[in-house]
Parts: C-alpha cells; structure tokens; sequence
C-alpha cells in the first residue's frame, strides 16, 4: 500500500450510521465494497465506531496505524474507534462487524476488553468451521433475522448483544490472572484517562494525581500489565497522534507540536526524533513515498 507524495489524502472520519436502531450492524464484504462511494475504502478512514472484519475468502493487505496486516481466510481484524485505517485493492470476502463503544452489556468481560485501549488491532488465524466461525454465523444469523422484521426488540436486541459478546470473548486473550487484576483494572483506567488528556497533559504525576494513586504504584500496574511505564505510555500516544498529524495533513511542524501540547516546535522535534530516531519532516516524507510496515 503506497501513499504517494503527489497523492496523499487526509484522513476522512466515519460517523456510525446504521440501518436499525441499533449500536451495531453486520454486513458482508461484498455488500460494504457496494454501497461504499468510488475509492473511500482506499482514503485514510476514522471510523467512530469499533469494527471486526472476519475474513473467509482472498487476500489482502489492510494498513492501520502505520502497521499492514495481511488477512487472509480465517484471519480476524479488531479496529478500536479513532485508528485511522486503509484498505488495498485487493478482494476480500467476509463478515463487517461494526458496534458501538457503548452496544456491549456494561461490567461484562466483553465489554471490559472492548474498553481496554490496550486490546486494538489484533489479528487471529483460525481454521474453519472453529469456534469463531460458528460465533460469527450465529451472529449474523441473528441479525438478518431482526433487519428483515426491521424493528428489534427488547429480547433480540439483548441476543446480540450477548452474541457479540460471546464472539469478542472468542477472540480476545483469556482474562488476567486473580494477581495482576487490580492492576490491569488501574492500567485500563489510565489508558482512557491518556485518550482523554494526552494533548494537554504530559506529567505522569497528572494521571496518578487523577486516578487517586502513587506514581509508584500507576507504574507497577503499568508494566504488569502492558511492560512499559505510565511514561513511555504518554510518549507512544503522543508519537501515534503526531505520525498520524504529519502524514495525512499538510500542517506545518509548529502548528502540530501546539495542537499536542508543545509551547516550543524546537521541543516536539526534539522529542519526536529521540522516540523515533527520526525528524518529523523525514517521518513525513517516508510516510507518504513509502509503503506500511508489516505487521509483526
């Protein structure tokens, strides 16, 4: 996937907008390629929204976040909403998923995983016929049913919820252990808090002071649950929103580091270069004259 110089494209945010009074929809692929207007499924997309693609025939490459993932059949993509995405050319066939933040029962464990800032992109292989196949059918056995009547009720709308539930809890890592649960519940809430505040505050002392606890202790929970301190935490977030803010937008340099929170352009260069090993001019050029990097 190549996004050239001469024809870059900024990033089009996608508002969720279903057909049922709903917080989801499931579409196949082919009917999405169909209603998508000439070349919006090549732009740079921000989906609102979170979307599962489960793919059960052909190849292709999707970039997110800078990252390409190849998919194949069995291959599964979570996108969590404000990743900035981009399909190829090339032809799929599958299962969209695309629900809410707020569809998902609250306290439950899909719920709590879909939450998590932490669990985005993530890719599953899986052979036919698994348990995630079975999942996805039933789901979108139950929802063709409901848009055919066109007005769900109480009960089926309950049924998907749990339907897609039961399919998230089939994809995601199995929950933490009784040890680390405290701390993946307090690094959770630091990563909403991040999403939240990134742009303006920096300190790490800001987010403990919120979150009621000790740097000390927003820290161990940090690098229990994900390996890295609540700092290079702030500092990742920080580099995605400006790697996304230097390749699909023309501002100048000095205009993104104040929109991230920098008083001085000098600084944001500073720091963007010692987090990445390179200039944000030289990020802009290679980001837009060169292709995604492959998913690890």
């Amino acid at each position: 996937m190549i996004v050239s110089v001469q024809s870059r494209q900024r990033i089009r945010p996608v508002p969720f907008a279903a057909p049922l009074p709903l917080g989801m929809e499931v579409m196949t692929l082919a009917r999405l390629q169909a209603m998508a207007p000439p070349n919006v499924l090549s732009r740079p997309l921000r989906p609102a929204f979170h979307s599962l693609l489960l793919i059960t025939g052909g190849a292709a490459t999707l970039a997110v976040d800078f990252v390409g993932h190849r998919l194949i059949p069995g291959s599964v993509l979570w996108t969590k909403p404000g990743q900035v995405q981009q399909f190829g050319d090339e032809w799929l066939a599958g299962d969209l998923v695309i629900f809410q933040p707020d569809f998902l029962i609250p306290g439950t464990g899909a719920a709590t995983i879909a939450d998590d800032p932490l669990r985005h992109t993530c890719v599953h292989s899986s052979p036919a016929h698994s348990s995630t196949d079975r999942a996805r059918q039933a789901l979108r056995r139950a929802y063709a049913e409901v848009a055919r009547r066109g007005e769900p009720t109480a009960a089926e709308t309950e049924t998907l919820q749990h339907l897609l539930s039961i399919l998230i809890l089939r994809l995601a890592p199995g929950p933490p252990s009784t040890a680390g649960a405290d701390s993946a519940g307090l690094d959770t809430r630091f990563r909403v808090l991040l999403e939240r505040d990134f742009r303006t505050a920096h300190d790490v002392d800001h987010y403990a002071r919120q979150l009621g606890y000790s740097l000390r202790t927003l820290n161990r929970a940090t690098q229990t649950t994900a390996g890295e301190s609540s700092k290079q935490a702030v500092s990742r977030r920080l580099v995605l929103e400006a790697r996304r803010l230097l390749a699909y937008t023309d501002r100048p340099v000095a205009t993104i580091a104040r929109e991230l929170g920098f008083t001085d352009p000098s600084n944001f260069s500073t720091f963007f270069a010692r987090q990445t090993s390179e200039a944000p001019s030289a990020f802009r050029i290679r980001a837009r004259s060169g292709p995604a990097a492959s998913c690890p």
